[in-house]
């Protein structure tokens, strides 16, 4: 149980360590798009779908009546009043449905008011303009026309000077409790009226703050999303431009005067009319559309709502906050586990590059229809995620494979110590033992002493080069003495046999000449132990069967047996001698203990009652050992 919850805890740490960067990358485009720092690029992108959407029909409904450069020439400016009276007494007899006087009270010059209000009030399909925005900066209308016959030209354009959104309405600066519509707005409304469609202007069901024709809600830009921060109090939409080179029919003044035209373009049409002079009428930046001005400017407005209400033509949304941001995680989210993931750099690279492609044709698909989501802030999160996460995972990957490389050297290293300790320890180290105690029994004339040195130094000789020739060949042989070795790819029970034989073959321990000894050992199957694991197993046996040589004063017989009972394997060496007389591990226990753990088996040496000593071995039998 404790396992797994570590093993949980580990998977836990290294998720976070992979998803942290990526969650921080994702935080601070959110926080830079709060700020408004990812705004011009929001705009920028929503400019060339726009500007690259399919070409749509002219709308005919409107026409355009501009003043131009020559017209002013004649007219000369401000227009004179008896010139504009003319202009709009000529139209008149056309019959349009509504007319639009896009030019304010300032640039009329009055030569008699009287007569010019007169005149202008006789027309009840007049709308007339007027600027409200800014207190210091505000042109009234003329004086003497009702609420539904004025309507507020004003422009609000973003940061970057560029025309994007229309205001509807707004309350008077000057008097709070008086509220203007749009020319937009008026236009509109007096076309569906005179086109007997029952479509009046109301406030909207799912936004009460908005405004509504029947069933069509006019979407409020609300300050968010590319927006944040924006001034959008009073209602404002989002021009969904008309994508035509010249989406509507443009005539001059003189034209109209001169009767140069076909009375079926005027009948029952909205005709804005309008300076479009450059020279007074400053060109509109508008990315979305070639520059323009401003009388085509609300004929695109006007167009918008329309076409909308009578021909359901999209208006353009914004999703709300909620799911925008949803939208951003959601990219950086996946390029995290995308950058996680086990295919090559190379394939997370393409499928990043995909999935951008894909992304950026989903959000122009979608603002066809009518909805602009966050392309550029989910654009970023999942480049910046899907490409960071990629060349970390590369960089870890590497990390990891030298990491696993040097832990390989290591534990190879540390094999052959542990190997190399255990030939001489069992070998060389035995010797010795041996000697010391004939010695300090003085049981060893000298003669004898000289030749056990000799023996002892071609034995470590013999080591050495043993050691030298397996790291050389990568030889699978287990080295017992005097060069002595056996093959390790022997079944198990004959190698321990060949262990037995040649250990109490061994003349530095004259206790094995007295003894009475048996042995048998089972078979193993031959899959369930790798070479290591034969070579510690047998190094065992010959460490269990040396000790008896060094320790088993007073033995009589030696039982040596490998017994198999279900899935376990025993391992046992047993003697009559006097016991275990020290609590101490030596060497060859602690050996014999890191040869029990490797095998997920158990290890115990104890003493048996009356006397004697016990050193057993069990370990479990599986095909899945490496």
């Amino acid at each position: 149980m404790q396992r797994n919850r570590w093993h949980s805890l580990k998977e836990t740490v290294s998720l976070w360590r992979w998803a942290l960067p990526g969650v921080v990358v994702v935080g601070l485009v959110v926080a830079a798009r709060l700020a408004g720092s990812l705004q011009g690029l929001e705009l920028l992108a929503l400019d060339t779908f726009l500007r690259h959407r399919p070409a749509e029909a002219v709308d005919d409904r409107i026409v355009l009546v501009g003043i131009d450069a020559t017209d002013m020439q004649q007219t000369g400016y401000p227009i004179r009043d008896r010139d504009l009276i003319d202009l709009l007494n000529t139209l008149q007899t056309y019959k349009p449905a509504v007319v639009g006087l896009h030019i304010l009270q300032n640039q009329i010059a009055q030569s008699n008011p009287d007569a010019l209000f007169a005149a202008l009030q006789q027309h009840q399909n007049l709308i007339v303009s007027e600027k409200v925005l800014s207190a210091a900066d505000q042109i009234p209308a003329p004086l003497g026309f009702p609420p539904t016959q004025i309507g507020l030209i004003d422009l609000i354009p973003d940061g970057d000077n560029h025309v994007r959104r229309m205001i509807l309405g707004t309350f008077d600066p000057t008097s709070p409790k008086t509220y203007k519509l749009s020319l937009t707005i008026g236009l509109v409304e007096k076309y569906l009226l005179y086109q007997d469609r029952n479509l009046t202007l109301k406030n909207g069901f799912r936004d009460p703050e908005a405004m509504r024709f029947g069933a069509t809600e006019l979407p409020r830009l609300l300050p968010m999303g590319a927006y944040a921060g924006a001034e959008t109090g009073s209602p404002q939409i989002l021009l969904n431009f008309r994508q035509h080179h010249q989406p509507f029919r443009v005539l001059s003044m003189r034209q109209v005067k001169a009767g140069q035209i076909d009375p079926r373009w005027l009948r029952d049409r909205i005709v804005i009319v309008g300076i479009t002079d450059p020279t007074i009428r400053p060109i509109i930046a508008t990315a979305a559309i070639d520059p323009t001005n401003s009388l085509e400017i609300q004929a695109h407005a006007v167009s918008q709502i329309m076409s909308a209400v009578l021909n359901q033509r999209v208006l353009l949304h914004m999703w709300p906050n909620e799911w925008e941001y949803f939208w951003i995680f959601g990219w950086g989210l996946t390029a995290i586990f995308w950058g996680r993931s086990k295919l090559l750099p190379r394939s997370k690279l393409w499928g990043i590059g995909i999935a951008q492609v894909g992304l950026v044709g989903t959000s122009y698909v979608l603002l066809l229809g009518g909805w602009w989501i966050p392309v550029i802030p989910a654009s970023f999160v999942w480049l910046l995620n899907g490409i960071g996460c990629t060349a970390f995972h590369k960089y870890d990957w590497v990390l990891r494979s030298r990491l696993k490389e040097n832990q390989r050297v290591i534990e190879e290293r540390q094999r052959m110590i542990e190997q190399t300790f255990d030939v001489i320890h069992n070998g060389p180290l035995q010797t010795l033992a041996s000697l010391l105690r004939q010695i300090r029994d003085s049981k060893l004339p000298q003669e004898q002493l000289f030749l056990a040195l000799e023996h002892l130094n071609r034995e470590l000789r013999g080591i050495g080069e043993h050691l030298k020739q397996e790291t050389l060949s990568q030889e699978e042989s287990l080295y017992l003495r005097d060069g002595l070795k056996v093959d390790l790819k022997l079944p198990m029970h004959e190698l321990f046999f060949e262990v037995y034989s040649k250990t109490l073959e061994r003349s530095d321990f004259p206790r094995f000449e007295t003894l009475k000894m048996s042995c048998y050992f089972e078979p193993i199957e031959q899959l369930s132990l790798s070479i290591e694991h034969k070579r510690s197993l047998c190094r065992f046996l010959e460490e269990a069967l040396c000790n008896v040589g060094k320790h088993a004063e007073g033995a009589t017989y030696l039982n040596v047996t490998g017994t198999q009972t279900g899935n376990w394997y025993a391992l046992e060496v047993k003697d009559n001698g006097v016991g275990i007389r020290s609590t101490i591990d030596g060497e060859g226990t602690k050996h014999a203990r890191k040869v029990a753990a490797r095998l997920s088996g158990k290890f115990k040496r104890e003493s048996l009652s009356p006397k004697g000593t016990l050193c057993k071995l069990t370990f479990p039998l599986t095909r899945s050992r490496r």
